[in-house]
């Protein structure tokens, strides 16, 4: 009989991290390996319990694991891998969509990057967080936990002092909102409209064991695509340091040769038909690849200074080095003041203000 695996599901309120890694432990390759599943209350409770050997596994979301990886191997664990993030997207919650939104509504949320991607949307709304509402004229204090805080929104959306807000969808259920929510999608309707990347590690679930833990369990129970997910984004915020974090839009994927020659053909993108191919111009259509999106917004939402990349499985951990280092050249060059071209000339502001 093979040992059973107890895993540990560590919960937060913007990511349903037990009932993602219940449905993970009975649709993958270890439905047929004897599991059970805890709830464990924090970090320190999850790694105690790992040391202890009451747990083999602990599942987290990757912002708990971030600024934490120095802890984490002091107490004899790793981080072993990540699953794909399943709802990675936030939502509007709004009687209205965001174009059909009244001029000058008051949306509220609490991220910088949202706050400028609904500016880029539409310069006219009143964007704020809960903290500063009331600026606006708005009374009460909105409360510190993001639940309650979102049930508070609730009843103000439902009392008509705003238009709506901006939470994850895992908020959105465990609130238990009433009103309609809306999906801010991360591709434009049309090519070149309005889109909403998402903050980096949104949704993504990695798995924390104590050293040694068997390689094939460990790919058993992680996916390739989120593996990828947290090499990639691991690596871009390590290299950016705390610069842009807060306004940087990032996703990261796994993307077959099939789909994205039917988004090549659709948007007659020339480039994107040219990364499916060899140097032959031959379609290679059994290697997956890897699409990197990501963003950063000036305060008003008025520039927008993006980066894609579209490479092969092989070569991803190469590029993404290479990607990095032309990120960080380009926020350089994006945020100096304007060289003069002769000393007479007014001075000219930066091309962006983070």
């Amino acid at each position: 009989m093979k040992d059973r695996i107890v895993v540990g599901a560590l919960e937060t309120a913007d990511c349903q991290v037990h009932s993602q890694v219940e449905k993970l432990l009975h649709s993958s390759d270890m439905r047929d390996q004897e599991t059970a599943l805890i709830r464990v209350t924090n970090l320190e409770d999850g790694l105690q319990s790992l040391s202890s050997g009451d747990v083999d596994i602990v599942a987290m979301t990757a912002t708990t694991m971030f600024g934490k990886e120095q802890e984490i191997t002091t107490s004899g664990c790793q981080v072993i891998g990540a699953m794909t993030p399943r709802r990675p997207n936030l939502v509007l919650v709004s009687p209205n969509r965001l174009f059909y939104q009244p001029h000058g509504a008051i949306i509220v949320t609490e991220s910088q990057l949202v706050s400028r991607q609904l500016l880029r949307a539409r310069p006219d709304l009143q964007v704020t967080s809960s903290q500063t509402l009331n600026g606006l004229g708005i009374e009460g204090e909105a409360p510190e936990g993001s639940l309650d805080r979102a049930r508070w929104l609730g009843s103000e959306l439902s009392e008509g002092s705003i238009d709506g807000f901006v939470i994850s969808r895992a908020e959105y259920e465990n609130s238990d909102q009433t009103e309609r929510r809306h999906t801010l999608m991360p591709f434009p309707k049309d090519r070149g409209g309005p889109h909403f990347l998402p903050p980096p590690y949104s949704n993504l679930v990695v798995f924390v064991t104590r050293t040694g833990f068997p390689s094939r369990l460990a790919t058993e129970i992680t996916e390739p695509e989120g593996n990828t997910v947290l090499w990639v984004q691991s690596r871009i915020l390590k290299e950016l340091g705390e610069t842009t974090r807060g306004v940087l839009g990032l996703q990261v994927r796994h993307r077959q040769v099939g789909s994205l020659l039917r988004q090549a053909e659709d948007e007659k993108d020339l480039v994107l038909l040219q990364a499916c191919s060899n140097p032959d111009g031959e379609i290679i259509e059994e290697e997956v690849r890897v699409e990197v999106r990501m963003e950063t917004i000036s305060e008003d939402g008025r520039r927008t200074l993006a980066l894609d990349r579209m490479v092969t499985f092989a070569d991803y951990q190469h590029a993404i080095i290479t990607l990095s280092k032309d990120w960080s050249s380009m926020i350089t060059q994006a945020t100096r003041p304007v060289p003069k071209d002769h000393p007479s000339d007014e001075d000219a502001p930066p091309f962006m203000r983070m």
